[in-house]
């Protein structure tokens, strides 16, 4: 060890403050945009039950036809209609959840793309490209060698969940799904005291709640970044197995261009 250090990553603070205010903005025009849209829905459903009861078909006749299964009828057309809105709201709130955590997992890649490049860990395509397919944990991994180690920040365990939460959205049932009921099992909960034996990703409840839960998850996240870190000089930094290989390979490519 030595007493000569130098910088993993620089983040400015005008760079953190982008970050933050791109985030802030995207939240606060979601729900302004989408997610109000679905503020009274019970009263709109109640509308559509009510329009079926004023219009009936040009097959209902007074004189003929039951009017308590006309009642039924209009019952169900306003029962139907919450039940679909009820399910798209929860898809556009699931939408809002993962195009906020894509973005910011790129923003954080593309960051770290740019900044790794000064210290020589990202010196080719390789590399580069590897910073874009390592999985998070592997990512994880890369910056515990100069040590940071991101899963002790603040509100962290949420950035996490959100992560299981976006893949089981994609993908429905899988290893997401079972790491999420394993770690996080309020987001796949017992209805009426009953837990499905074979849970899918239609029994995975998100509440805003929970949105505004992971949209403080990531501003913290940026907010808890160093603004520099620092490590030895002559360190051998521990690097995950395949980013290894690939710094490797570019390292190899740029010995070869070097003149003789």
């Amino acid at each position: 060890m030595t007493n000569k250090m130098r910088s993993v990553f620089l983040l400015d603070e005008p760079v953190r403050h982008a970050f933050i205010a791109g985030h802030r903005f995207y939240i606060a025009q979601a729900k302004a945009r989408l997610l109000s849209t679905f503020a009274n829905i019970e009263q709109e459903a109640d509308d559509v039950a009510e329009a079926h009861w004023q219009s009936p078909s040009a097959f209902f006749d007074p004189d003929v036809h039951d009017e308590a299964t006309h009642a039924e009828d209009a019952q169900n057309e306003g029962i139907t209609f919450y039940g679909l809105l009820s399910e798209m709201h929860e898809r556009t709130r699931l939408s809002v959840v993962a195009g906020m955590y894509h973005q910011w997992d790129k923003e954080w890649r593309r960051f770290l793309v740019r900044q790794l490049r000064w210290p020589g860990l990202v010196p080719g395509p390789r590399t580069r490209r590897s910073l874009w397919t390592l999985d998070s944990t592997e990512i994880e991994g890369l910056l515990r060698g100069p040590g940071l180690e991101v899963r002790t920040f603040p509100n962290f365990a949420r950035l996490d969940a959100m992560r299981l939460v976006v893949n089981v959205f994609k993908h429905g049932e899988g290893q997401s799904l079972d790491d999420l009921r394993q770690a996080y099992p309020e987001f796949v909960p017992a209805v009426n005291g009953w837990v499905p034996t074979h849970p899918d990703d239609t029994n995975m409840k998100v509440t805003d709640a929970h949105l505004d839960e992971f949209a403080t998850a990531i501003e913290s996240f940026w907010m808890s970044l160093p603004t520099e870190l620092l490590v030895d000089a002559d360190a051998d930094l521990e690097l995950p197995r395949k980013f290894k290989s690939a710094h490797r390979k570019d390292m190899e490519e740029l010995f070869a261009r070097r003149p003789l």
